[in-house]
């Protein structure tokens, strides 16, 4: 009787082993899925053809494209099951604009893009909807963004940190009174009971929001925004030109006094930069009426404007790791006094400046390594339908730079398709070069 109790427990023992295996063989089996891929509600929700769509691991890292067929299908084969963020790009000509959309468009290239973050792919995946979405495209682009800094011992860390705006259009822009914005999110992925479902702020939950969802679709939310200076004509900038905002418009590669006046070596200059010609600074000294130790004003660079400044950062300080957005906004002074703030649905003390995504002329999601996994994104899809990052990681002296798409009688243009996966590449810093 215990012989036969014994046996009945190892084979059951066994079944349940020989059970769990199986699942766990079904749950590593490549599966194939699709994804339909449709423009939205302007364009009538009409199918997309020929749309690049990439998937992309977001724990290996692994990538995947496939082209939409002709009913607005992309399928793929194959796939090992996981968590992947999904982006969709389409640039369209103006003719094949007027043949889809029967009316003709006022750009000569029209780019949508669409996107989904925490895409969950096992064998119950079966059809994926992606909206595809357009903005204008932007005179001002935002170039090149410098926010991993430089190595911390031989370098000069975060203080060579900077931003570049570019004119890729073909007539003079004005730079007066463009904002430059530090934008604000989640920094995990983590669902709470104030979050979206990828792990973003539920903005609509902030205290006093009366808007319901549209603060999440209509709006951005920005820590800490600086303003060019300018009467509307002072800063005109040419045809595939730039501007370089500097946090601090010194000669990095120096040795130079902090203002405690403390000596500061610079133990490898190749590591660094010379900023001492950039074309504004950002100097918050005279703002907050109190100067950082390392934030040295050099009196024959302009100082940006503080429009806004929500947190308590003593300078112009860009998150290493690369969880902020950035973003140009164009509006007038009226209009921008007029914009709101809010806490962060958390309830944290600090408040966010609410901008409307109508106002903002170009924007940038930038994001952590992707071997560390996604940072939900800031920015509509419409005005970034992906995400750039440093592979190297921070303090490398790398930053993100928008690629050449090409040149017309000398001058670059560069590729503007609103999807920061596609535009942008890593690169050595380098202020006013290019890819």
């Amino acid at each position: 009787m215990k012989k036969t109790f014994l046996f009945t427990i190892i084979l059951t023992l066994g079944l349940l082993m020989q059970s769990c295996s199986n699942n766990e063989d079904e749950a590593l089996k490549p599966v194939s899925f699709s994804i339909s891929v449709k423009y939205d509600e302007t364009f009538n929700n009409q199918i997309t053809k020929s749309s690049s769509v990439t998937i992309v691991n977001n724990e290996t890292g692994n990538k995947y494209t496939v082209k939409s067929d002709d009913n607005g299908v992309a399928q793929f084969n194959q796939i090992l099951p996981g968590t992947y963020s999904v982006s969709a790009t389409k640039v369209m000509q103006s003719a094949e604009f007027s043949d889809t959309f029967g009316y003709t468009p006022t750009e000569t290239e029209i780019n949508f893009n669409g996107s989904q973050s925490g895409l969950l792919v096992n064998n119950l995946t079966v059809t994926v909807n992606i909206v595809m979405k357009t903005s204008k495209v932007g005179d001002f682009v935002i170039k090149q963004i410098h926010y991993g800094g430089s190595d911390t011992q031989k370098g000069a860390s975060i203080r060579d940190q900077f931003i570049e705006i570019y004119n890729n259009s073909n007539t003079v822009q004005y730079a007066d009174g463009l904002y430059i914005a530090q934008l604000y999110g989640s920094f995990t992925t983590t669902v709470y009971t104030y979050t979206l479902a990828n792990g973003q702020y539920d903005w609509s939950k902030s205290a006093e929001m009366t808007i319901g969802d549209k603060a999440n679709t209509d709006y951005v939310y920005a820590s800490n925004i600086f303003v060019i200076p300018g009467d509307g004509t002072k800063y005109p900038v040419q045809p595939g030109k730039s501007l370089v905002l500097a946090q601090s418009a010194i000669n990095h590669k120096s040795n130079y006094m902090d203002n405690s006046g403390k000596s500061v070596s610079i133990l490898n200059p190749e590591l660094t930069l010379d900023l001492s010609n950039a074309d504004f600074e950002a100097f918050l000294g005279t703002f907050l009426g109190d100067t950082y130790q390392y934030d040295i004003q050099n009196p024959a660079v302009p100082d940006l404007g503080i429009a806004y400044w929500g947190n308590k950062n003593k300078d112009m300080i860009l998150d290493t790791n690369g969880r902020q957005g950035y973003a140009i906004i164009k509006m007038t002074n009226t209009d921008f006094a007029a914009l709101k703030k809010y806490k962060n649905p958390k309830g944290d003390a600090t408040l966010y400046l609410q901008v409307p995504n109508s106002a903002i002329v170009d924007g940038v999601d930038t994001t952590k390594d992707l071997g560390a996994g996604f940072i939900p994104k800031k920015l509509a899809t419409q005005i970034d339908g992906g995400t750039t990052y440093l592979p190297s990681g921070f303090f490398s002296s790398k930053s993100v730079i928008r690629k050449t798409k090409t040149t017309i009688a000398g001058r670059i243009i560069l590729q503007d398709t609103n999807n920061s996966s596609n535009d942008f590449v890593e690169i050595t810093a380098n202020p006013r070069g290019f890819n």
